[in-house]
Parts: structure tokens; sequence; C-alpha cells
């Protein structure tokens, strides 16, 4: 059902949308999300704001992320992927452009308000929707690619932003990074189909505008036990996985580990998540969801005990690193397949929207909750015991998700 009608123009058969949509996502993450560390050491010398400040930009920017992400998904649902996509690539630019030129923080902290919103329609969860939709029961294989290509958006966006700052300095920086992203725009307006695009077969129909002729995907997700199965196990990583990112570094510093072998295993996890998704690409046929989920939850909490029980020698962050990165690498894949294979691909949109939410949320709470328990606990040590913790009670999660979805469609 999701190949192009014969005849068809080559840019709206599905396997170009994907490709497109892909490259997309790589350079949306790699410039507008990963980007932002690069610019902090930078902008505290030159504007004199002190760090916590700038991040509670990047916190606020979450926040809004997540509370457009229900919005977003339902006008996803109804055909509108090309408006939204397109138009956040623009907005973004623009915004872009507005950093590069700031001197105060107010219009900073409202400059990342309008950056996370744009986040919530140009990056993965809105571009699982759309292809969902065009690829129907064909959906994990074209999720399994454009995780792939934008598991290397690290590896693409931070050397690339960092050579720029080192030449021409941060605000011209940000108006190349503009430019590009525009490009970006142009991509989306010319491949995401539209509402009326007849131009191929959409495998996932359209939502009714008239929500009174029929009952609502999410009303009807949210009554599912499967669906708060899932929005603990995917809030729970949010939460653990921020906090991660922002306190690995001062966590490692704290135990005396050279800033050289700090660096390599902040390094290797990166390309940790691509040599997870390919491992993945390989044995797909032969590997569940339920199985992949499995392992992702179990990882996780391996990956934090360890460092919880003190591992800094060089060999023991290698393997923390080789698993907190295939695992983080896989779960991006997990949010994708989970949500119509568990809840159903109708209102795929709109319900991916609602578990993007929490999670959200809980990714722009968690550095600032692991800085209040440091200081309560005089070091990292409770810190990453409570992130195990939180990861088995994420991991519980899923598999009560996974449990309750085959119990509801056991008698169907």
């Amino acid at each position: 059902m999701a190949k192009s009608r014969a005849g068809g123009p080559w840019r709206k058969r599905p396997a170009t949308i994907l490709w497109m949509l892909s490259i997309g996502q790589l350079i949306s993450w790699g410039l507008v999300y990963y980007t932002f560390p690069l610019f902090v050491v930078p902008m505290t010398q030159e504007l004199g704001w002190s760090r916590s400040g700038m991040f509670g930009a990047l916190s606020a920017g979450l926040l809004v992320a997540g509370l457009c992400s229900i919005p977003v998904g339902a006008w996803i649902d109804r055909g509108h992927g090309r408006l939204l996509m397109t138009g956040g690539s623009v907005f973004a630019a623009a915004l872009l452009i507005v950093w590069s030129r700031v001197d105060s923080l107010p219009v900073f902290y409202l400059m990342w308000i309008g950056l996370g919103a744009c986040q919530a329609v140009i990056l993965y969860e809105p571009a699982f929707a759309v292809i969902t939709r065009v690829y129907g029961p064909r959906y994990k294989q074209a999720i399994l690619l454009m995780t792939f290509l934008g598991g290397l958006a690290s590896t693409f966006g931070i050397p690339f932003a960092q050579l720029l700052i080192e030449r021409i300095g941060w605000r011209p920086t940000l108006d190349v990074m503009a430019a590009i992203i525009l490009g970006v725009a142009l991509m989306h307006w010319l491949f995401v189909p539209g509402p009326k695009d007849e131009a191929i077969a959409i495998a996932v129909p359209i939502l009714p505008v008239d929500g009174a002729k029929r009952k609502s995907p999410l009303a009807a997700a949210v009554r599912m036990p499967a669906f708060w199965g899932l929005v603990v196990a995917f809030a729970g990583y949010g939460l653990a996985f921020s906090a991660m990112s922002f306190h690995l570094i001062p966590l490692l510093d704290d135990r005396g580990v050279p800033i050289a072998v700090v660096m390599a295993i902040i390094a290797l996890i990166g390309p940790m998540q691509v040599v997870g998704r390919v491992l993945l690409m390989v044995g797909q046929k032969h590997i569940t969801t339920i199985q992949l989920g499995a392992g992702i939850y179990f990882a996780f909490p391996v990956a934090m005990t360890m460092l919880a029980l003190g591992v800094s020698d060089v060999y023991g962050l290698i393997l923390f690193a080789i698993i907190y990165g295939v695992a983080n690498g896989l779960i991006t894949i997990l949010r994708g397949m989970a949500v119509p294979e568990f809840i159903g691909p109708e209102g795929y949109g709109v319900v991916s929207g609602a578990l993007t939410m929490p999670t959200n949320i809980m990714r722009a709470v968690g550095p600032i909750v692991a800085s209040l328990a440091w200081g309560a606990f005089g070091g990292y040590t409770a810190v990453l015991w409570g992130l195990a913790g939180i990861m088995l009670v994420a991991a519980i999660g899923f598999a009560a998700a996974a449990w309750l979805s085959r119990r509801h469609a056991g008698p169907a």
C-alpha cells in the first residue's frame, strides 16, 4: 500500500520521503539540539552570563517542546506534517539568527522557548509520525534507517559547529547554521506529503476534522493500561538520560579521572549509539520489539550501577560507554516501534506526542534533580543509585506495557 503509484513523481515516493526526512533529522539534531554546550563558554566569556542561567534557558525550551508534543501530533495525524515541519524549520532558522545577535538573558530565554517549540515539530516524533503514516506495516524498517542517520547527528554537528566557532566566532557560526536549517525547510516543503497529496497511497488514514464523528485515538489510548506503562518507561528514561548527559563529566572529574580519558569516554558514547543501530538493522528479522525493550531496560540499570559501584578505571569506563551508548541508541528506535505495536497505528502522531510530553518534562528536570541530590547527599554515588532505581522502575513500566498489550490483543 505504501508504494508510489506508477508514473508518480519521484519526490513523492515513500523511499524518497524517507531519505529526505532522514537527512533532515541528521542536520536538525546535529545543529539545533547537540550544539548548545559549544556556545556556553564563548558566550559566558563575552556576555558574562552564568552557566546555570544559560542551561536554564535550555530546560525551558525542553519543557515547551514537551507541552507542544500533543497538539503537534494531532495536526500531523490530520495530514499537516508538511506545513508544521517546514514552518518549524523556518522559525528555527530565524531564531538562530536572533541568537547570533542576542545580548540580553531574557531575550535568550524567549529565544530558547521558541526553539523548544520548533524542536517539537522538526525532530524525531513528528518525523516518525509522518513515516508511520506513509509506510504502514513496513514502518519498522523505515524508522531503523531514519534513526541510523540521526545517530550520526552529534558526529556531524558538534565538530562542524566547533570548527566554525574556532574559525569565525560563535555569532557568525549561528548565521551559517541558520542558512543550513533553511535548506532543511525547503526539503520538508518538497518531500513531506500534505493533507491533499494524492501522489502516494497513505497507509494509515488521515483523521477526520470533525472529532464528533469519530472517537479520538488519544482518548482510546489513555484508556489502555499499556499506554501508562509506556509513560513510565519513557519518562523514567528521559529523567535518567538528561541527568547523565549533564553530570557525567563533573562526576568523572570528581573521581579524579584524567580529562583526556573523560573526553575519550564521552566521544565513545556517540559512535556506540550508531553501532547499536547497525546491529539492529542486521538482526531486525530475528528481534521482536519486546526483546529489544528487554535488552535496553536491562542495560541502563547495569550501566548506572557500574558507576555507582565506583568504576573509574579506563577499561571499566570503556565498558560503561559501550553498554550505555548502545542502549541509548536503540531506545530511540524502541520509542518509534512501541506505539504502533503496543497501542496501534491509528492516531500515531497524537498518541506519540502524549508519550513525548512527560518524557521531555522529565528531561528538563533531570539535571536539576541530580544537582539537588548531589548537594543533599554530598556526592554522586547516591545520585547514581537513584538513577539506577529509576531505570528499574522504567523497566517495570515497559514490561507491564508489553504484557498488557499482548493480553489486550489476545481475545481479538
